[in-house]
């Protein structure tokens, strides 16, 4: 394989993030690393040799303003080419960065600074620096603010230009660098605080090595070379788009190209044409609920066409996978199929797509499937902040839907009491920052790190993830339920945009219902339901008549106690910026417990 002896030296002992980096813009100095997009809404490329200039005069500056090996520095930004330069910056002097969500509120980016001592902190743009800056008193360890994009801030305020910071046009004399402490693939890189669905965000400490021993293998098992080119819209704060859609990347000579921002995601794919898309299932999920509101809104023969080539391409892959005879007259049908329709799909992605990895959470089996037989290799996989963050994944040439795939390359995994899903690698952490106790709580003394997920592993040694040990509903009668799959096939719904199970020391199952409030809106119009508003609207009893029938039709394979007994309609949806989703799109069950504790209430009030 390609380019994979640079994450090690020639005794093969691994290599730091920065020399893993440094060695790949060597091979391929000439070629695009970073692409983002300009003011004329084209798309601009920096080349390896530019990148590693680049990373070189930010490092010497920032070596200038006091940071040193061990300092915390916090980047608080969404994904751009100046978040991979201050990385690399940082690691290659010693440092240690620490990553904040851009849709973070102050009191959390207050205490992710305070709690890590983050000494320097970079920001994108005016309105992260006003956050920032709200704070600032409150965090006595903040040395300087470096701003990315300064245009609409007040040059009064306390801030460096991050284009100051790159210097001239001239390469940096390296030997700036001579003075440096050595550095090895121990020493701590980052440390990543989680997303924290129940409680406070802790700070998994991720070492080099880690990370490093953890994209060694995702190079390998998705053979990724220097001509692969990723999208980045994910948040680069999140391990999973840092370590599989960023440092892979760069350690292979590949290709990155920014979406501008979560709306333009579409269109900057067109543009960009990814060969590999990691994703989250809910970006799966709406799209494919956009595409097939499409199809369901055009012309009847469109949509006749349309389905009758889901039908025969989905017999045919059940075929294909059980190793059976295909008749000439499906391949003929699928041939024509696949260039007149399925062919339509793929062209949306921008047309080169050779594999799709999902992960974050479950990815929907029905949904997997659909994307599948229309020509998307769609692969689910498995991790956590705290192992780097991959532990299993599906592949290609091995994927069974509905696990997330076989370990990596030196990953051990074990089922322990309780369902728990337990680790044991590399890519394990260092620990928890500053949290001895918990710490010890997470990773035993045999060095098994306690994931709190719940699996099994099928007869092919395949992983198969069944709940979250803290999610867990354990009802008065004590049946144990796990939530995430009976809200994932609830949401299958047309109608059902998010739903959250409730029932803990109940005697039966409740839940919070967010309506897809077009599909809802539309339907009230084509009933003639009449309604003030969409909050009336969702009081009506044929709206909840026909949310119950949903409800009654995605869970229909579920035992009877699974089963949602009472249900509410919520007019506003779970977001990051109210609260109610972490930045990587989980529910925070606690915080809409507590914000929607009367509505709770009131379904149990029979009881």
């Amino acid at each position: 394989m390609e380019n994979l002896e640079i994450t090690t030296n020639r005794e093969g002992v691994s290599l730091t993030i920065y020399e893993s980096f440094r060695k790949a813009a060597t091979l391929h100095s000439e070629k695009v690393a970073l692409m983002y997009k300009s003011d004329e809404n084209e798309y601009v490329g920096i080349t390896y040799k530019e990148l590693y200039d680049l990373v070189n005069k930010v490092a010497a500056s920032i070596k200038n303003l006091g940071i040193k090996k061990g300092d915390m520095v916090a980047i608080f930004s969404y994904n751009r080419p100046e978040w991979a330069i201050v990385d690399l910056a940082v690691l290659k002097l010693g440092g240690i960065v620490v990553p904040i969500y851009h849709t973070l509120s102050s009191p959390a980016v207050k205490h992710i600074i305070n709690d890590s001592g983050s000494k320097l902190v970079f920001v994108e743009n005016a309105e992260l620096l006003a956050t920032v800056d709200s704070i600032r008193k409150e965090a006595p360890c903040i040395t300087a603010v470096v701003v990315f994009d300064t245009r609409g801030i007040d040059t009064q305020k306390d801030f460096l230009r991050f284009s100051d910071l790159k210097r001239d046009e001239m390469p940096v004399d390296e030997s700036v660098f001579d003075d440096l402490p050595p550095i090895s693939a121990d020493d701590t890189a980052t440390i990543v605080y989680t997303s924290g669905t129940t409680g406070e965000p802790k700070g998994a400490v991720l070492s080099h090595h880690n990370i490093v021993s953890n994209a060694l293998p995702l190079i390998r098992r998705f053979r990724v070379t220097s001509e692969d080119v990723f999208i980045s819209f994910l948040p680069l704060c999140h391990m999973f788009e840092r370590t599989c859609g960023y440092y892979t990347v760069l350690f292979t000579g590949a290709s990155l190209g920014y979406a501008e921002n979560l709306s333009t995601v579409a269109e900057d794919i067109k543009k960009i044409r990814p060969t590999i898309l990691l994703v989250v299932p809910r970006v799966i999920e709406k799209a494919y609920d956009t595409v097939f509101k499409k199809v369901k809104e055009s012309s009847p023969i469109k949509r006749a066409l349309v389905l009758s080539a889901i039908r025969n391409l989905n017999k045919y892959a059940n075929l294909k996978y059980k190793n059976m005879k295909i008749s000439l007259g499906l391949r003929m049908r699928c041939g024509i199929y696949n260039t007149l329709i399925a062919s339509k799909f793929r062209e949306i992605a921008g047309g080169r797509l050779r594999v799709v990895v999902s992960g974050g959470a479950p990815l929907n089996r029905q949904v997997a499937k659909v994307f599948y037989i229309l020509g998307f290799n769609i692969v689910d996989g498995y991790g956590l902040t705290e192992t780097s963050p991959v532990v299993c994944s599906n592949t290609v040439e091995d994927n069974r839907l509905g696990t997330v795939g076989k370990p990596l390359d030196d990953i051990e995994i074990k089922i322990a009491g309780n369902d728990e899903i337990l680790v044991r690698g590399p890519n394990v952490m260092k620990g928890y920052f500053n949290k001895p106790e918990e710490t010890a709580k997470a990773i035993d003394k045999e060095g098994w790190f306690h994931t709190g997920d719940q699996g099994k592993l099928d007869q092919d040694g395949n992983l198969i993830i069944t709940g979250r040990i803290k999610e867990i509903i354990i009802t008065s009668y004590g049946k144990n339920i796990a939530p995430v799959p009976i809200e994932t096939e609830i949401v299958n719904s047309n109608y059902i945009s998010q739903a959250m199970l409730y029932g803990d020391n109940k005697k039966y199952i409740t839940a919070l219902i967010l309506p897809e409030r077009e599909s809802i809106e539309r339907y009230a119009k084509e009933k003639n339901i009449p309604a003030a508003d969409y909050t009336e609207l969702l009081k009506k009893d044929d709206i909840k008549e026909l949310i119950a029938v949903e409800i009654e039709k995605t869970t229909v394979n579920f035992a009877h106690y699974e089963k949602v007994k009472v249900f509410t309609l919520l007019p506003e949806s779970f977001t990051i910026e109210n609260g109610m989703l972490t930045p990587t799109l989980k529910i925070r069950r606690s915080k809409i417990a507590e914000r929607y504790r009367s509505e709770i209430d009131s379904m149990f009030e029979e009881e």
